[in-house]
């Protein structure tokens, strides 16, 4: 199909109201093949099941396809029963499709959602798909695959009558076009891909940032008006361009051009874009003398006249409040106009798109207030896209100053669950896990009835009482969801032998009590960022419970609903049940924080946002609730000193109190100017009394959580990527008594303490971030304090999987409970370089392991094999810090290689002018000459002049030093421009106080510091080393360097470093000290020096072969060290098979030593001998297997 027809046929079909016949034809056209004839069939009336009735009229399958890969779709037409059932019962529909699946047999469905109330001037085209998921079956302790609560993904084109179809063209044209071929399912699934609309729709947004910004940056007249103003410039930008997305929004409900005697919805779905145009024939400026009016008089101001009529647009518009559209500048006095070229034009973009305005832009795209939940997504606009094109933002401005990073839903929502999980059972439980499951059945959610022993009373093994058991929580917290429609049924008609409560019966015995506690939590964010975090909370809270409704008691609901300010009326409506739980968890539960005051913006909008969607049909519109005092502007790392609290905290708190209820503009501006007053006066005395200025302070600003609570129950985010000393107030931080505080450590550390600090007691931090603290040098206090003074209930590593596509960091999920430690995490190790496919919870149930935490220590994880693996290292070895007679150094910091570092020409040269010189003259190694097993030197000598060095008795090393003086004489002060660090040494001399020189002479092991495997060679020339490498001296150097070579002392040294850029380690000194070696007797030891001799020589002089083979018979050799059992088990053997190796020495001929070396080869790589055949079937062995994968 031609591209044009193509196109034609999408806006035929999608700009329309719902056809069948045209959705019959674009069907056919989009695969090529559909099966109709006798797979079409209608359904209806008691054809359709209970649970979907008050959901669903009818519903047909036009057809069946079968992809080029054997994979089969339905193809379904569903008529629901109203508009709202489109956007208020998405998982119900969702539910219904997953049923007819089920019952057919096939994995994948598209389908078209319409309503006749609207004769289908709105509707929805989805693609959903079954997912199988590889769960624990914990009475036989295997993994296996089934379908046991089946989760199904949706993803659906908002299309329609009022709909724009430019995201359907761009993701379905290249399928219409493709006639040759049938599309698979993969390429349909891609077809409805939001990751694709979210770049797209950033990249356009971030240049109309672009050229707004600039164009207001150039414009002297506006900038003047800005200066006077003291508008920022980019703030003003970003306001600008939320508050007209605000508006789309609106408009998008019907809110916006409402006639004056219409209801609330049924308002003009083009009122922002006829505006601009009623500016133009009038000849005004649109923002100004437009724009302006509607934001900050017709929104932000309450009118008399009781349906929100507003006289200059001849129309009702919402007195919304809140602070959206708050004027922070005088907006009245202020001239500033915006050509109209910046909102319309008709330029083309890259694309071929005309126009490149705001309004142009946002045009083209599908908007939907519904924020995306990980099971259905709408390829449209939503709220949580913002937040990532805000996020995203940061790029163009202030990330790398910032270190934000915007997090993926999926992780969001994973975290979220998590900490809820872990809130409840602390908080209905004596935190326990320890239970035995009695009594009553219980139905699977989503599969086969089938029964099991339930939960009604349960005993811990020491006697104490769980109310509610940890695994129904999380079944009702995770999977709730899924038995709504059923609960509800049965709640309404009873139990019957098909129909059966699918929710546990814990949960729905105490559902007035877990209720209670979910409406009480106190959530913060320290980082709030776009607000990602307590949106997902404030989602996962409404979720969890409309699960209890059903369950809750009449006397309990009844008081709930009278304290929400419910009417009889609005009491069985859903919409309005969950726009009050939402306004009340915002209320009363959320709190945030960000340095950034733009992040503060928009995180404020999604809060907004996510009310406006359950508002409906409601005279008046109620107010947005005032944020100031929950989502504030802040640095949450400088606060108060611990026990800090002044009497003014109580009227602080009662006068918050009434200004969140307030609507009242003159009311609303005279209570936070008494507010601001009581906590300036706080923040004004800071650095007088503390030493260090605070304009931020949690108890000060958030007292009612501590006064009902004594703190947080949760405290969720991601805090900033960014290390302390790159921050401006790093001095202050030092001054704030941060346990986990290190000058070359990063901002996140300081987050997991501050977040530790804000919570009640058994509550929990859940932050991802950076896992260097595992094991980096800076993250020893960090461990240090999780282990000692926190109780680490959960750890993931995400290792290679990047989470941030723009960032290089590598990330964890840490969370942390408010109690006496363990001394054991639940942790994992997420495995691969992408997320797993099955979802983060059931990946997380299998492989987890207890780790056990000391202290300081890095910490190791890995599978519960890995594990074992790791403790038979340590116990076989002990640690090269605990050999006697062995001592680390590392190489020489000069302070100025450019006058230390010299060629050996001009060595010679210095040596032929004064043979004395000679005497301060030696080899020098860099750390990038070093090899495995040697060492390729290149022509470089050190002048090395070592501290108390009487220089007159060098004449020509001075004379040449001198050229040098003014970059080698020690700064005064650190800021001086030249010269060397300040120090007590002498210009001439060493920078570092270097006395171990005369090891340097001795026999020894070296390496580089930074690498991507082990790399030590043996070094006997009396080379000296440069700071990019290190050195061991003393005993046994021979048998420790076949061991340090080893993929053993690779493996479990990987274990305890952490990366770096690349994918490299740092071979420091404190992690190198840390390898258990075992120590074997010195006649033990020959062996092995006999054959680190072989590989040296063969390295360098031998055939490439023969150089592998004795490489490879050493490593086997080790592993026979560390594992006898095993492999003695597995008939593997190698010790005992070598016979007596031929040594070589000093006194022999190169030639002569090959020769033996060659001998030995040939003797032992015969085909037939017991090494050769152990070295080449040693996989064999399950621990060899696991550490030669791990390395690769």
């Amino acid at each position: 199909m031609d591209k044009i027809t193509a196109q034609h046929l999408i806006e035929k079909t999608f700009n329309e109201s719902f056809s069948e016949a045209q959705f019959t034809l674009f069907t056919k056209n989009l695969l090529n093949d559909l099966e109709q004839g006798e797979k079409v069939r209608s359904y209806s009336g008691n054809y359709i099941w209970d649970d979907f009735k008050e959901h669903i009229n009818t519903y047909k399958r036009i057809g069946k396809y079968i992809d080029p890969n054997g994979e089969a779709m339905d193809v379904l037409i569903v008529e629901v029963k109203s508009i709202a059932k489109l956007e208020r019962a998405r998982t119900a529909l969702r539910n219904f499709v997953i049923k007819h699946l089920s019952r057919f047999s096939k994995d994948y469905a598209l389908v078209a959602f319409y309503s006749k109330e609207d004769r289908g001037a709105e509707w929805r085209f989805s693609f959903i798909k079954l997912e199988y998921q590889s769960v624990l079956d914990e009475e036989k302790g295997k993994v296996k695959t089934r379908t046991e609560f089946t989760p199904a993904k949706r993803y659906s084109f908002l299309v329609g009558k009022y709909e724009k179809t430019h995201t359907a063209k761009n993701q379905l044209l290249p399928l219409l076009q493709n006639i040759s071929n049938n599309p698979t399912i993969e390429e349909l699934e891609a077809a409805f891909s939001i990751e694709k609309v979210t770049d797209e729709f950033f990249n356009q947004y971030k240049d109309l940032y672009i050229k707004l910004y600039e164009h207001l940056e150039n414009d002297n007249r506006v900038k003047a008006e800005f200066e006077n103003a003291g508008i920022n410039n980019a703030r003003f930008t970003k306001k600008l361009l939320g508050q007209i997305v605000f508006l789309y929004f609106l408009q998008k409900k019907g809110w916006l051009g409402v006639a004056q005697n219409a209801r609330w919805g049924t308002g003009n779905k083009r009122f922002v874009q006829e505006l601009f145009e009623l500016a133009q024939s009038e000849k005004l400026n649109f923002f100004k003398d437009k724009l302006q009016y509607l934001f900050y008089e017709a929104l932000a101001k309450e009118r008399d006249n009781v349906n929100s009529y507003y006289k200059r647009f001849d129309c009702r518009i919402p007195f919304l409040n809140g602070g959206l559209f708050e004027a922070d500048y005088n907006w009245r006095e202020a001239n500033i106009s915006i050509p109209e070229d910046l909102f319309r034009n008709v330029e083309k973009n890259k694309s071929g798109d005309v126009g490149t305005g705001i309004l142009d832009v946002f045009d083209r795209y599908n908007f939907t207030i519904k924020e995306d939940e990980p099971l259905d997504k709408e390829v449209a606009v939503d709220p949580e896209m913002l937040g990532k094109v805000f996020e995203n933002m940061l790029d163009i401005t202030e990330r790398k100053s910032k270190g934000a990073f915007y997090t993926p839903r999926e992780i969001v929502h994973y975290m979220c669950q998590e900490s809820l999980i872990h809130y409840l059972d602390n908080s209905l439980n004596s935190g326990t896990n320890n239970y035995q499951e009695l009594g009553s059945n219980q139905t699977k959610l989503f599969s086969d009835v089938e029964t099991k022993n339930g939960q009604v009373s349960i005993e811990i093994e020491h006697g104490k009482q769980i109310l509610v058991p940890q695994k129904d929580i999380e079944l009702f917290i995770r999977k709730g969801h899924f038995a709504i429609e059923n609960d509800e049924r049965v709640a309404t008609k009873g139990e019957t032998k098909t129909y059966q409560y699918q929710l546990p019966e814990s949960i729905r015995k105490n559902a007035d009590l877990i209720d209670q506690e979910l409406s009480s939590i106190k959530i913060c964010d320290p980082a709030i960022g776009s607000g990602a975090f307590p949106v997902g909370l404030l989602h996962e809270l409404v979720n969890a419970m409309l699960v209890l409704k059903p369950h809750l008691s009449y006397n309990y609901l009844t008081d709930k609903l009278k304290g929400f300010g419910f009417t009889q009326l609005e009491s069985v409506s859903d919409s309005r049940y969950i726009y009050r739980l939402k306004r009340h968890i915002i209320q009363e539960s959320i709190y945030g924080v960000d340095i950034d005051s733009s992040a503060i913006d928009i995180a404020r909008l999604r809060l907004w946002l996510s009310l406006v969607v359950d508002e409906d049909d409601l005279d008046p519109i109620e107010t947005l609730p005032n944020l100031d005092y929950k989502i504030v502007c802040g640095n949450s790392l400088i606060g108060f000193p611990d026990g800090w609290k002044s009497p003014a905290f109580e009227k602080i708190e009662f006068l918050k109190r009434e200004f969140y209820n307030e609507t009242d503009e003159l009311k609303k501006r005279e209570l936070k100017a008494n507010i601001e007053v009581e906590i300036r006066n706080r923040l004004a005395t800071s650095k007088r009394v503390f030493g260090y200025q605070v304009d931020f302070d949690f108890k000060l600003f958030f007292s009612e959580v501590w006064r009902e609570k004594g703190g947080f129950d949760v405290v969720i985010g991601n805090p900033p990527y960014v290390g302390i000393s790159k921050v401006d107030y790093k001095d202050v931080l030092k001054k704030m008594d941060y346990e986990t505080y290190v000058t070359t450590g990063d901002l996140y550390v300081l987050f997991y303490e501050c977040g530790y600090k804000l919570l009640k007691p058994r509550g929990n931090v859940n932050l991802i971030t950076s896992n260097k603290w595992i094991n980096a040098s800076y993250g020893t206090k960090t461990r240090n304090f999780f282990a000692k003074k926190t109780n680490p209930k959960l750890l993931i590593d995400f290792a290679k999987v990047r989470i941030f596509p723009n960032a290089t960091v590598f990330v964890n999920i840490l969370m942390l409970e408010r109690s006496n430690a363990d001394g054991i995490v639940d942790a994992v190790t997420i495995e691969g370089n992408y997320l797993p496919t099955v979802p983060l919870e059931n990946y997380i149930t299998i492989k987890k392991v207890r780790l056990s935490i000391i202290g300081e220590e890095v910490w190791k994880i890995g599978s519960s094999k890995e594990l074992v693996i790791n403790k038979a290292i340590e116990g076989k070895g002990l640690k090269i810090k605990d050999w006697e007679g062995l001592i680390f150094y590392r190489g020489v910091t000069t302070g100025l290689n450019e006058a230390f570092h010299i060629r050996n020409e001009e060595a010679a040269e210095l040596i032929k002018k004064d043979s004395q010189s000679s005497k301060l003259i030696f080899p020098l190694l860099r750390g990038k000459d070093i090899k495995r097993w040697n060492f390729s030197y290149k022509d470089l000598s050190i002048i090395f002049t070592k501290q108390g060095l009487d220089i007159a008795q060098f004449p020509i090393i001075e004379e040449y030093l001198r050229k040098y003086y003014d970059e080698l004489v020690p700064k005064q002060k650190s800021t001086d421009k030249k010269g060397r660090k300040p120090g007590i040494y002498k210009w001439f001399e060493i920078q570092d106080n270097t006395a171990y020189f005369n090891n340097f002479l001795e026999p020894k092991i070296i390496w580089i510091e930074i690498s991507d495997r082990a790399n030590y060679a043996y070094d006997e020339n009396g080379h000296f080393l440069t700071n990019s490498a290190y050195f061991l001296s003393g005993k046994h150097l021979k048998y420790l360097i076949s061991v340090l070579n080893s993929s053993v002392a690779d493996y479990y040294f990987f274990q305890i470093t952490a990366k770096i850029a690349g994918g490299r380690k740092r071979y420091t000194k404190q992690y190198v000290e840390q390898i258990p070696i075992p120590f074997i007797q010195k006649e033990e030891q020959i062996p092995y020096e006999k054959l680190v001799d072989y590989v040296i020589l063969a390295k360098s002089k031998a055939d490439e072969i023969v150089f592998k083979f004795f490489e490879s018979l050493l490593d086997a050799l080790v592993f026979e060290l560390y594992f006898p059992e095993e492999i003695k088990s597995a008939g593997k053997e190698i010790l005992k098979h070598l016979g007596d190796l031929k040594p070589i020495t000093d006194e022999m001929s190169e030639e002569k030593k090959l020769a033996i070396i060659q001998s030995e080869y040939e003797r032992l790589s015969h085909p037939n001998h017991p090494v050769r055949i152990a070295i080449e079937t040693l996989d064999s062995v399950e621990e060899v297997r696991i550490i030669r994968e791990a390395l690769k």
